[in-house]
């Protein structure tokens, strides 16, 4: 087990690295900016909770069998970047409708949560 020392550093920095400013709050200013300052909490809540979800999948061992089974690691990042892929072409086709966008209803704030969880 490591010392009390390296665990307090390590919260320490986790801490300073969790709060500094990037692309999540960006996402989250965004959604507050477009939706209002519920959607804007509801964001926020999502990205902690999809991050406390990856350190919980590390601590136990997550790493470990993706650094054994590589193929599976593999696996995660194709899955990934083909939803990745997928939003862009939902998104480059919202953009080509135009008009229709500016018709279509705004996102409710459970699907911020939820968009903002998986991403």
């Amino acid at each position: 087990m490591p010392s009390w020392e390296t665990l307090l550093a390590f919260a320490t920095v986790t801490l300073v690295i969790a709060y500094f400013p990037g692309p999540a709050l960006l996402y989250t200013a965004a959604q507050t900016i477009a939706h209002g300052r519920k959607a804007g909490l509801m964001a926020m809540l999502g990205i902690h909770l999809g991050c406390y979800v990856h350190v919980v999948a590390a601590a136990f061992g997550l790493s470990a069998v993706f650094k054994h089974v590589p193929e599976l690691y593999v696996a995660v990042k194709i899955v990934g970047a083909l939803y990745l892929v997928w939003l862009g072409i939902g998104m480059i086709r919202s953009r080509l409708g135009g008009e229709a966008q500016a018709a279509a209803p705004a996102k409710t704030v459970r699907r911020a949560l939820v968009d903002s969880f998986i991403v």
